[in-house]
C-alpha cells in the first residue's frame, strides 16, 4: 500500500472513529521531520518537541476536519511553521515573517542520505557553503531538499511565488556548486562533480 493511501485511511479513522491508535501512526509517520523543522527555527530541543506536540494536540481537538485535508503534509508543516513563529518573541518573528533573518541549521548530512560517499573534509565544505546562504535562501532549500517539498507547496506555506522559489534555489545550487567544484579542481577529481551535484538538487 502506498504511504499516500495509507495516510488517507488514517485521517479517515481519526476523523471518523476517533481512533486514537490511528492517531499514533499519525504522528509517528510526522512528528520526527516536524520536530526538525521547528528546532531549525527554536533552536531549542523542548521548546521544538512543545511547539511540535501543539501541533498534534490542534490537530487531535480538531480532528473532525482532518479527513478534508487534501495534502496534510503540507498542511502539519505550514501548522508547525506558524506555531514555531509563535514560540519567538515579538522581534524575532517579525523577521521571521519575511524569512530574511531567521535562522536556519541545515546540514549535509540532512540534505543527502548519500553522505557516506563524501569525505569529512568535503562535507564540511559543503555545511560552510550552506551556512553562509541568506536566511530566505537557506529555509526554501530546506524545504525542498530535506522535506521534499513541491515548489507550489513551498511558495503556499511562505507565501512567496514560484518564481521566487525557483530564484532561490538558484542561488543555493550555484554557491553549494562553486564549493564542490573548487574542492574538486584542488583534489584532481573534476569527473566527479556531475554525480556530486546530482546529490544536492532538490526534486521540483
Amino acid at each position: 500500500m502506498e504511504l499516500s493511501q495509507n495516510i488517507k485511511i488514517l485521517q479517515t479513522k481519526i476523523s471518523v472513529e476517533d481512533d486514537e491508535r490511528a492517531f499514533k501512526q499519525f504522528f509517528d509517520l510526522f512528528a520526527g521531520r516536524l520536530y526538525q523543522f521547528a528546532f531549525s527555527f527554536l533552536k531549542n530541543k523542548s521548546v521544538a518537541e512543545e511547539a511540535v506536540s501543539d501541533v498534534f494536540f490542534k490537530v487531535w481537538l480538531n480532528r473532525s476536519e482532518l479527513v478534508n485535508i487534501q495534502n496534510v503534509k503540507a498542511y502539519l508543516f505550514k501548522a508547525t511553521y506558524n506555531t514555531s513563529l509563535n514560540y519567538l518573541d515579538e522581534i524575532k518573528r517579525k523577521k521571521a515573517i519575511s524569512l530574511e533573518d531567521i535562522e536556519v541549521d541545515l546540514g549535509i548530512d540532512l540534505l543527502c542520505p548519500e553522505t557516506e560517499l563524501i569525505n569529512q573534509e568535503l562535507k564540511e565544505l559543503i555545511d560552510a557553503a550552506i551556512e553562509d546562504l541568506p536566511s530566505r535562501c537557506k529555509i526554501i532549500y530546506k524545504m525542498a531538499k530535506v522535506e521534499q517539498m513541491k515548489y507550489k507547496e513551498i511558495g503556499e506555506l511562505l507565501e512567496i511565488s514560484v518564481k521566487t522559489i525557483n530564484h532561490q534555489l538558484s542561488i543555493a545550487l550555484k554557491k553549494i556548486g562553486e564549493a564542490i567544484k573548487t574542492y574538486l579542481q584542488e583534489q584532481g577529481d573534476d569527473k566527479n562533480f556531475v554525480v556530486l551535484f546530482q546529490m544536492i538538487i532538490p526534486d521540483k
